[in-house]
């Protein structure tokens, strides 16, 4: 049985963790646009593509009290390093001596013992675009996020286009189940079906398709939209239909619900028919501790842009509901 999941950050590292100790054959596809944080800085300064989201998913395979898990998750907190990822640095590095960041990946799973296949969709280096519904274009995640006035959008793009990973076309064609994580929607999970040769690929592909939906909308992305606007957008890019959506229908943590409101964020409303998609639904958000929240808040250096991860689906949880609609046990 072949999972292979797509998507970026925080979403799809939730769900790898979950699936770690599964028997299953898993894939990550993971989109390289990102331009926000401390691996916004690097691709600065390095033209290099978006280190951050593989990062979080590399962490997400290895044991955490490992030496690897440790460097791959440790950010500096004080001081003119604060905010600085370690693994950030590391897969930059390795990138720059082996030529490209998919062969930089390949050296980490081999060196840290890492099961499972992690691929940036993409070597190539480049941006998400957006045609805005007043007629203007904007380049850049958080040029995206941040622009004024927020007029719709109305498509997103590649600037420039970028072949896929012929790795990552393999990988589809091989699926038994393509499942498209929770995460920046615009900005992630679109982004990583737009390389050329991805939606082909998809659309090829016999694999069942699942659509795990975000838990909460996103200022500046999806503002008012619901899950039933998540999917038709997803399946435009997909070029194909969701077979299935999983959706969380268990209550959140009070006090974050209120914190996420202050930005302007509140939870996805289903309105999914059968018409739509099949549905599941189930209690899936985590309940934090205080440790956990700690863990969760990233610290912000100068001129980094740093989004809210602190209200995610809890990872055993989406794992299992993924591992029971897989066509055959793992």
């Amino acid at each position: 049985m072949h999972i292979v999941t797509l998507g970026g950050g925080t979403g799809q590292a939730t769900l790898l963790r979950g699936l770690r100790a599964s028997a299953c054959q898993v894939t990550a596809i993971v989109a390289v646009t990102d331009n926000g944080g401390h691996s916004g800085q690097l691709r600065h300064m390095l033209r290099i593509p978006q280190v951050g989201d593989t990062r979080q998913c590399l962490s997400a395979l290895v044991d955490d009290q490992s030496v690897w898990g440790k460097l791959l998750q440790y950010r500096f907190t004080t001081g003119e390093l604060r905010g600085l990822s370690v693994g950030n640095l590391i897969l930059a590095s390795l990138a720059h001596l082996q030529g490209s960041l998919s062969a930089a990946v390949a050296d980490i799973c081999h060196a840290s013992g890492i099961a499972q296949r992690v691929l940036p969709v993409s070597d190539g280096d480049t941006h998400i675009a957006a045609e805005l519904a007043d007629g203007r274009k904007v380049i850049g995640e958080w040029e995206i996020i941040q622009r004024q006035p927020r007029s719709a959008v109305v498509r997103v793009s590649l600037h420039p286009q970028v072949d896929a990973l012929p790795a990552v076309l393999e990988a589809i064609a091989s699926a038994d189940l393509l499942v498209c994580c929770p995460g920046s929607f615009l900005t992630g999970t679109l982004a990583v079906l737009l390389p050329t040769g991805v939606r082909d690929a998809i659309v090829s592909s016999r694999a069942c398709c699942v659509y795990v939906c975000n838990l909460m909308t996103q200022p500046g992305q999806t503002d008012d939209y619901s899950a039933r606007q998540h999917l038709v957008m997803l399946e435009e890019y997909l070029g194909r239909q969701v077979d299935t959506v999983v959706f969380n229908n268990g209550p959140f943590p009070p006090a974050l619900l209120e914190l996420y409101a202050q930005h302007g964020a509140v939870p996805v409303i289903n309105d999914l028919t059968s018409a739509t998609a099949s549905v599941v639904l189930a209690d899936l958000v985590e309940h934090p501790d205080a440790d956990a929240l700690r863990a969760y808040t990233r610290p912000q250096g100068a001129g980094m842009q740093v989004g809210m991860h602190l209200i995610r689906h809890e990872a055993q949880k989406l794992a299992a509901q993924i591992l029971a609609l897989a066509p055959a046990p793992c």
